[in-house]
């Protein structure tokens, strides 16, 4: 946990794609997250495939950097496309590295979030997939209200994967809104009333 007042956010996006929706999603999400949020964005394009072997000699220096990057944010915020009904690939392997560290800020206890872009059902399904995998590594994941977005839908992206539209960046906004809150509850909940609403104060009985 971060003692600055700025929440530091991971994202990390699953398309290795120069125009890839889901980095755009990520580039979004930077111009569009609340300002005590900061968001830096992790290339995952240098890693090898987990190989126990490998491990066993030492981390290669791209797991050494995307572990220590993980340590150092307060939160993780993951941009999966969809393939064959899943996360990618690239992604999988990122979280599966990422979870073999036992240091603390690893992956282990760490608030995170998923959002996607893809076909018909917006990454619904391949979001569904990390949750499971995030699930096992120990991580907090905040589900709702969510992001999945059909990213072939006219004027959604442009052609160099630059979000366009204003209602999926309303969509997007409110989704790191709830994220801070989530992020606050776990990592700072002195400080977390400072931002939220009456509804979201849990109130001890007998006191007002």
């Amino acid at each position: 946990m971060n003692s600055e007042t700025r929440l530091r956010v991971l994202g990390i996006s699953g398309s290795l794609r120069r125009a890839s929706f889901n980095s755009g999603l990520l580039r979004a999400a930077q111009e569009l997250a609340p300002d005590i949020m900061e968001i830096t964005i992790f290339d995952i394009r240098e890693l090898p495939l987990y190989n126990g072997d490998v491990e066993a000699q030492g981390d290669p220096p791209s797991v050494i950097a995307l572990k220590s990057a993980m340590r150092g944010a307060d939160a993780v915020l993951f941009a999966t496309p969809e393939y064959n009904l899943g996360t990618s690939g690239v992604l999988k392997n990122a979280v599966d590295w990422a979870s073999r560290d036992r240091e603390e800020g690893s992956l282990m206890g760490k608030p995170a979030t998923i959002i996607g872009a893809g076909g018909r059902a917006g990454t619904a399904r391949a979001q569904m997939q990390l949750q499971l995998t995030l699930a096992e590594t120990g991580s907090l994941v905040m589900v709702k209200p969510g992001v999945q977005v059909q990213a072939f839908a006219p004027q959604q992206f442009d052609s160099e994967g630059n979000l366009l539209d204003e209602t999926t960046k309303e969509l997007l906004r409110g989704h790191l809104d709830e994220f801070m809150k989530w992020t606050l509850r776990l990592v700072r909940p002195g400080e977390f009333v400072g931002h939220a609403c009456e509804m979201d104060v849990v109130r001890i009985p007998g006191q007002q």
